[in-house]
């Protein structure tokens, strides 16, 4: 399920952002951020996004997740966590992200609040929000204020 990856990701990010430098387990999570990382990127589409169910083709390239990524890439390239090598993957997602809202603030196929679900058919079956969302609204404003720092624009 992307966005239950997309939470992990800004779980590790936040707590990065808070365990001392020196704390002994903080490198340990660090390495487990960057697999995580490394393993949702293996599933980001040519587009820039994620899917509902990442690893499923014909699951809908889904924001929030996407959103969730990004923020937790762009956020460990200015804290250090990840380098360069990561830009790339980050402007795509980026691209994607705003290539799915609208003047108005509508988003473009956002997952609708989910739970734990019974199985696979409940999670392809989760209907996309068109229109706006204050949930995914969120995660960009996130996004765009992690970038805007990154870019030195803040």
């Amino acid at each position: 399920w992307g966005r239950g990856n997309g939470f992990a990701a800004l779980g590790y990010c936040e707590a990065l952002s808070y365990v001392p430098e020196d704390h002994p387990d903080r490198a340990p999570l660090l390495a487990m951020h960057q697999r995580h990382v490394e393993a949702m990127l293996a599933c980001q589409h040519p587009s820039g996004m994620l899917r509902e169910v990442l690893d499923f083709p014909g699951s809908y390239q889904e924001f929030t997740v996407t959103c969730m990524l990004a923020y937790a890439i762009a956020r460990g390239m200015r804290r250090g966590w990840f380098d360069d090598r990561y830009r790339a993957a980050l402007d795509l997602a980026w691209q994607g992200i705003t290539e799915r809202i609208d003047e108005a603030g509508g988003i473009v196929d956002a997952c609708t609040n989910t739970g734990v679900q019974e199985d696979l058919r409940a999670y392809l079956d989760r209907p996309a929000v068109f229109g706006r969302d204050d949930r995914s609204g969120s995660f960009a404003l996130w996004l765009a204020l992690e970038m805007a720092q990154l870019r030195g624009e803040v």
